[in-house]
This record gives C-alpha cells, sequence and structure tokens, in this order.
C-alpha cells in the first residue's frame, strides 16, 4: 500500500533496520532474505534521495536523515499496532498476553509479588516478564519495547505518562551478630562503619540514598556494592558492615534472615515509585487493566506500615 507515494511497507523495515544496524538482523527479524531486504534499502533511498546507511567497520551507520526519521518511524509503527491492530477489548480470562515490565527487586519484592498473585487469579493465561534495568531503560520505553517501567519518581522518564504508586522511608540493617552495633547508631558510627550500597544502570552508578547523603554533605565508607538490594542484605549477615535501605524491603528480610533494623541518624527524603508507561500505548484495553491492578495494589502498600509488611 502506497500513501503519497511511500510504500508503507518501507517504514516496516526502516524500522527494523534502524534498530539492528545490520541487513542480516533486520531481514531476520522481518523472515525477508537479505536480497529482498537490501531492495528495500534502495527503495528506501531512492524515495529520501538520500544514503540512508553508510558501511563503517561492517557496519551500518545512519545517515542524519534517518536519525531523524527514527523517532516518527517508531511513533507511527506503534499508534498502528494499538489502535489498529490490538483487539479493542480485553478478556483476561482467556487472554495469555505477555507482558514485560522492568522492575527492581525491591519492588519486585514489595509491590509485584502480590501484583502476579492478582494476575494469576484473574488472567491465568498471562505472562508477566520481569526485566531488570538497564541503562537503555528510556530506550526501551521509547520504542515500546516495555509495556510498564516501575521507577524511582526522581527518574521519570521524559514524554511518556506517570503514576505514583507508593513512599516509603530508609533505615539501617545490620547483622544481629554485629556487637559494635546495638539498638541505634549514631551519626558518627554510621559514618565510620563500613558500608554495602547497591548500583542501579537507571540511576547512574549510584543509589538513591547515596545520591541523597552526598547532597547533604556526608561521605561515608562504601566497602561493597552489590548487584541488587536482596544481595546487599545478604552480605550484612555475618560482618560488622551495614547498610541503608527502604524501610518497607528490610522489615521483610529481618524477618526471614539474622537482621536488626536500626533508625539513619540522618534524615533522607522519602523514597516515591512510580509507574510509566509508553504514550503510545496509552489507550490499550490490556495495558489500562494491568495498570489498574498495579496501581490498586500499590495504594494497598501505601497505607501498609513498613512493620507489618509480608510477602504472600
Amino acid at each position: 500500500m502506497r500513501f503519497e507515494g511511500l510504500d508503507l511497507n518501507l517504514l516496516v523495515a526502516l524500522d527494523a533496520i534502524l534498530e539492528e544496524r545490520s541487513v542480516m538482523g533486520a531481514s531476520r527479524r522481518l523472515h525477508l532474505s537479505q536480497p529482498a531486504m537490501s531492495a528495500a534499502i534502495g527503495r528506501l533511498r531512492q524515495y529520501f534521495n538520500d544514503e540512508i546507511f553508510t558501511i563503517s567497520k561492517r557496519k551500518l551507520v545512519p545517515t542524519p536523515l534517518a536519525q531523524s526519521l527514527e523517532k516518527p518511524t517508531r511513533d507511527i509503527l506503534l499508534r498502528i499496532r494499538t489502535n489498529l491492530i490490538s483487539p479493542p477489548k480485553f478478556d483476561p480470562a482467556n487472554s495469555e498476553r505477555r507482558f514485560r515490565l522492568v522492575v527492581s527487586d525491591y519492588a519486585s519484592i514489595v509491590l509485584m509479588h502480590a501484583v502476579m498473585k492478582r494476575v494469576y487469579r484473574d488472567a491465568p493465561g498471562v505472562c508477566l516478564e520481569i526485566l531488570p534495568f538497564s541503562d537503555r531503560v528510556d530506550e526501551q520505553l521509547q520504542r515500546g519495547e516495555v509495556d510498564f517501567v516501575v521507577v524511582p519518581a526522581s527518574n521519570l522518564i521524559h514524554g511518556h505518562p506517570s503514576q505514583h504508586l507508593f513512599a516509603d522511608e530508609f533505615c539501617c540493617i545490620a547483622w544481629r551478630g554485629n556487637r559494635q552495633i546495638g539498638r541505634s547508631i549514631s551519626l558518627r558510627r554510621y559514618l565510620q562503619a563500613g558500608h554495602i550500597t547497591a548500583q542501579l544502570g537507571l540511576m547512574g552508578g549510584a543509589s538513591f540514598d547515596e545520591r541523597a547523603l552526598v547532597q547533604l554533605g556526608y561521605r561515608r565508607r562504601i566497602e561493597v556494592i552489590a548487584p541488587n538490594f536482596t544481595a546487599m542484605a545478604a552480605m550484612v549477615i555475618g560482618t560488622n558492615r551495614i547498610a541503608t535501605m527502604h524501610h518497607r524491603l528490610a522489615a521483610i528480610f529481618a524477618r526471614n534472615f539474622p537482621l536488626k533494623i536500626l533508625r539513619a541518624p540522618v534524615r533522607i527524603p522519602a523514597f516515591r515509585e512510580a509507574l510509566q508507561w509508553p504514550a503510545s500505548f496509552h489507550m490499550d484495553p490490556a495495558l489500562a487493566w494491568l495498570r489498574e491492578i498495579i496501581t490498586d495494589v500499590a495504594s494497598e502498600v501505601d497505607r501498609t506500615p513498613a512493620a507489618q509488611m509480608r510477602v504472600g
């Protein structure tokens, strides 16, 4: 089909090759032969009167024009899929849809565990694929590669709708066998102790509490950088090190591990979790259904004191 002289199938080919940066990769994605994909590139070059791609070190490099076409092309295809191809109604009980969500291990335990139970009850055929954070999360959201991102409100991604989920405070955790620390911890001891912290790609290498402490002018001794919050809690056990983490998560861990919870000696701003989804999918009834479940569960979390947090 042509629209003002442009074969609309070429937009699909352009989107694939802009993402893959490879004729072979794009042809595999679209189930086309490499000659057919090369022919599509030729037709794109003819229509736009531009090379579209050049070859550098055996990789395809988009021209400035091709780069300018990347976002509008993806937006157009996403809107077509959402508004024209996707079914107008969504039947959770009979659906086998797969939803892809970017969620930290913190939100997986505090929020998503209950969400998964609710989804299983109402839509047993639905699959929830939980993905870890990466430095590509904004690109994943923009390209519609993920359906939802549970993200700190301070790191909301520009250009996409969002909704507040819940808030949390910070506390310290220590091993119960740590004799250097009793039922409380002073600021001096806090700054002298060895710390375990977590590093997340979305936050540019620093956790929320680390950035807050730096802004307040405090410098702590970080001795271990864990890949996530769960590992951070486990690594405290058997050592004299401490960790600063979300109170809701710490309360859950303290019921399952030999940990004690201490009031943080420095006031760290409240942590607020938010939900984001691709702007192009805003009217998707399936996403609206799952969004309602997530926000409903989050409101329950928000009302539940940290000391009463449980999994199950």
